[in-house]
This record gives structure tokens, sequence and C-alpha cells, in this order.
């Protein structure tokens, strides 16, 4: 696909993934090391990549959520057996010949409750009144082809705009969100959507905001974004990752754990009042 630059709508979601661009998911195999980027999306002889359980889950509660009046425009409620039987087989094939994806009647409703659930936050009830979802932006800037898909824009000026990524958790509270966060990098996706989405469309990202809702009952939701603190170290580090991806494609090496290195024991094996480590060699 050719390079693409500025913000398109009605992207599918296949057209998107298959667009060159540097993405959240290609930084996160880059801080692991530049082998796994490659080994990922660059390898001819990659194998395909399974669809991860959880992920139908995810999507039905992404359209519950941000595009209501789709869902069923997209999937069909099957009966209550087993998705291993023939019947749930048949009925599966004839909806995907529709155009449609065959999901249990409990996870739609699960979706549509995490839906009721998000909306209890007036904040996301303001901001979803007027935006977009699923914008998908392209910029060539900081010397390479980058992209970001916001699961929902919200214009909030004439120029400004506030990103959301809906995250489907366990534990969607303030403070748990903030270690989960750390955990799987998603401030690298703050900092990277953000300076991607403002270098694509000219406008201003006035903040990047984390909508997690639980996948379980009570399905409790909250609103999250990093202090100024955290995102400019957010910022640094994409701005390193970016950098390293550039010099990969220019000079076409991708290392990766190359270099035997010494590590040491993590902190929480050590305790404050221990004075001397015993070592028995054998």
């Amino acid at each position: 696909m050719k390079n693409l630059n500025g913000l398109f709508e009605g992207m599918s979601n296949e057209e998107y993934h298959a667009a060159l661009g540097l993405s959240n998911t290609g930084l996160t195999e880059l801080a692991r090391s530049p082998w796994h980027y490659y080994s990922r999306f660059l390898d001819p002889s990659r194998p395909e990549r399974e669809r991860k359980a959880g992920q139908l889950e995810g999507s039905l509660a992404h359209c519950a959520i941000l595009e209501p009046d789709q869902i069923d425009l997209r999937y069909r409620v099957g009966p209550n057996v087993s998705r291993a039987t023939k019947e749930w087989k048949a009925l599966d094939e004839i909806a995907a010949a529709e155009g449609l994806e065959l999901v249990k009647l409990e996870d739609y409703g699960r979706a549509m409750k995490q839906a009721e659930s998000v909306r209890r936050i007036r904040e996301v009830r303001e901001l979803f009144e007027h935006g977009k979802a699923e914008l998908s932006a392209f910029a060539t800037a900081d010397g390479v082809l980058k992209k970001c898909r916001p699961d929902w824009t919200a214009y909030v000026g004439a120029s400004d705009v506030i990103l959301i990524d809906v995250k489907t958790v366990g534990d969607a509270k303030p403070d748990e969100m903030a270690r989960h966060i750390g955990r799987k990098g998603y401030y690298r996706q703050a900092a990277h959507y953000w300076r991607t989405f403002e270098q694509a469309s000219g406008l201003r990202v006035a903040a990047f905001k984390f909508l997690a809702v639980e996948s379980e009952w009570p399905y409790a939701a909250s609103l999250t974004q990093l202090d100024d603190v955290s995102l400019q170290v957010s910022m640094e580090e994409v701005r390193d990752l970016t950098a390293l991806y550039a010099e990969c494609l220019k000079s076409g090496r991708w290392p990766g754990y190359d270099e035997a290195q010494v590590v040491s024991l993590p902190a929480y094996l050590f305790n404050e009042e221990q004075t001397q480590i015993e070592v028995e060699y054998v």
C-alpha cells in the first residue's frame, strides 16, 4: 500500500493495519528490541498471527461503547450452544457470508452493560457528544512515516481535540490503572498518538484519556490521564524509539540481544536489613 498522510475516516481495521507506518504496536516491539519489530512486521517468513482470546469481547465492547448504532450491523447473536458444535459452525459461516460475526448472547449482553457503565461518567457523556470513532491518522514526521487510530476523537474547540482509548480491564480503579498503564506500556501509546495525530491533522491535542471498563460484573468504569511529568517522560521515550526505528530503517540492521551482559537480581529480593550476601561455591 502506498504511503498515506493526513486523517482518514471510514478506513476499515484491515486497511489500517495493512497500511505502512510506525504504530503503537510497533513501538511496543521496538521497546523489546529492533529484532522483535523486524520479526513481527518485516520478516517474510513470519507466521500468521492468531486471534487472541478476549479480542472478540474487546471488539464487541468497543462497538457498543463507541458506535452503538453499528453493533447489530456487525454482530449477530447465536444460539445457546458450544462454538465447537456443527450448528454453531454452520451459522457462523452464514453470518460471515453476510459480513457479520456470530457472538454469544452473554458476550453481547456484557458489551451492552459495559456501554451503560461508561456513560455513567459525566465527562464521558460530554466527550461522546461531538466526535468521531476510529479516525486513522498518518504523518511523515521525525524522519519516518507514523500512524495511529484513536478509538474516539472528541472535538472540544475550533482546533482542539481530546483522544480517548477504550481498555477492557480486570480492575478499573484509577490507582490500578496507573500500574496497568506502566506495565502494558500504554504510556507510550498516549505519547505516540498525541504527536502523530497533531502532525497528521494540524489540530492541537488537549489531552489523551484512558477509558477503562471492567470485564466482569459490575463493569465499573473510570476515566484517567497521565500527569504532565509522566507524559513528558513518555514523549521522550517515544522520541528515542522513533529515532531508533529511523536508524534501523536506514542501516537495515535490526539488533536483538546480541551482546552478553551481567545482570542484577531484582530489588525486591533484597531487604534493607541485609548487610551480607553469602555465596556458596560448589
